[in-house]
C-alpha cells in the first residue's frame, strides 16, 4: 500500500471532508518541519484563528514530555498540532486539554479487536508498549488561556530499526495490524473526535471527559515506579484526582498524589515487598 501523503494526496485533503465546527477549518501541510508545535505556536501569537490544523510527514525536532526528543521519519508518523482558544476554561483546568487530546486520539485509533489504553497521563498504548504521545502547550494572560496548541504524535508506519533502543517498549499501528496502514483516514478520524470531544468540554462535560480518561488509564491497580520533582516514589497507583492527579498508596499505606513525574510500571509479582525495592 502506497500511503496518500507519499503520493501528495494530503495536499488535496479539504475541511469539506469533515463534518467539524472548530478542528480542521484550515489545514497546511508540510513535508519536513523542526517541530509542528512550534510552528502553530507561532501562528497563535500572531492571532491565528482556532481550529487552525498543521499536519507534517516527517518531524525532525519534535519534542515530549519534560523536553524529550521525538522524531519521526517520513512516511512513519501521524505528526498533528492543533490550535484551540478555551478562553472559557480556567487556567487550572487546562489540563482537561491533554486529557482531551489523549482520550480522543485513542478513541480515533481504536478499530475492533485493537484497544488503546493510556499511561498515565497521556502516553497512548498498545499491549503495554508505547504508541504515542501527546503534548499540550499554553499561553496564560491575566489569569486567562488565550491559547493552547495540542501535538499528537502517533507511531503509524514505524519500524523498531528507526529507534533500536525502543524497539522493546514502542510499537506502532502497522506492527500491530500486520500491514501498512494509511495515515488520511486516520488524520478524519482524529480531527472529528477532537472536535467532537471539544465541543463537549465546552458545554460543561467534564466529568465524562474524566470518566474516558480514568476508563483508559492502565496505569490504575498496577504496582508503579515514579520519579517526581521530590525523589522516587513506589507503590500501587489507585486512583486519579479530579485535578487529574495520579493517587499512589506505599508499603505503609501513605496516600501520595502526583501530578508530574514518570511513571514506569512494574511486575507484579514480589507481592509487597515489591515496593521495598
Amino acid at each position: 500500500m502506497v500511503d496518500e501523503l507519499d503520493q501528495g494526496g494530503w495536499a488535496h485533503f479539504a475541511p469539506s471532508e469533515l463534518q467539524t465546527k472548530v478542528v480542521g477549518q484550515t489545514i497546511r501541510f508540510f513535508p519536513t518541519v523542526g517541530s509542528t508545535n512550534d510552528l502553530l505556536k507561532d501562528e497563535a501569537r500572531a492571532g491565528a484563528a482556532e481550529g487552525l490544523v498543521f499536519v507534517a510527514d516527517e518531524q525532525v525536532a519534535g519534542r515530549g514530555r519534560r523536553g524529550r526528543s521525538w522524531t519521526a521519519p517520513a512516511g512513519s508518523s501521524l505528526l498533528v498540532s492543533v490550535l484551540l482558544r478555551p478562553t472559557w476554561l480556567q487556567p487550572h483546568d487546562g489540563f482537561l486539554l491533554t486529557i482531551l487530546a489523549a482520550v480522543a486520539a485513542a478513541e480515533a485509533l481504536e478499530t475492533p479487536g485493537l484497544h488503546v489504553d493510556l499511561k498515565w497521563p497521556n502516553d497512548l498504548q498498545i499491549a503495554g508498549r508505547k504508541l504515542g504521545g501527546i503534548l499540550v502547550e499554553t499561553e496564560i494572560s491575566a489569569d486567562r488561556l488565550v491559547w493552547a496548541v495540542l501535538g499528537c504524535g502517533i507511531n503509524v508506519n514505524w519500524h523498531p530499526s528507526v529507534m533500536p533502543e525502543l524497539a522493546s517498549t514502542a510499537t506502532s499501528l502497522s506492527a500491530q495490524l500486520g500491514h501498512p496502514v494509511a495515515r488520511r483516514p486516520l488524520l478524519h478520524a482524529l480531527l472529528t473526535t477532537l472536535d467532537t470531544r471539544y465541543a463537549a468540554l465546552r458545554s460543561g462535560a467534564q466529568s465524562a471527559l474524566l470518566a474516558a480518561w480514568r476508563d483508559r488509564l492502565s496505569t490504575l491497580g498496577q504496582l508503579v515506579r515514579v520519579e517526581t520533582p521530590q525523589g522516587l516514589l513506589h507503590g500501587r497507583a489507585e486512583d486519579v484526582t479530579a485535578a487529574g492527579g495520579l493517587v499512589i498508596r506505599d508499603q505503609a499505606g501513605e496516600r501520595h498524589v502526583v501530578t508530574a513525574g514518570d511513571v514506569t510500571v512494574r511486575p507484579d509479582t514480589l507481592g509487597g515487598n515489591a515496593l521495598d525495592k
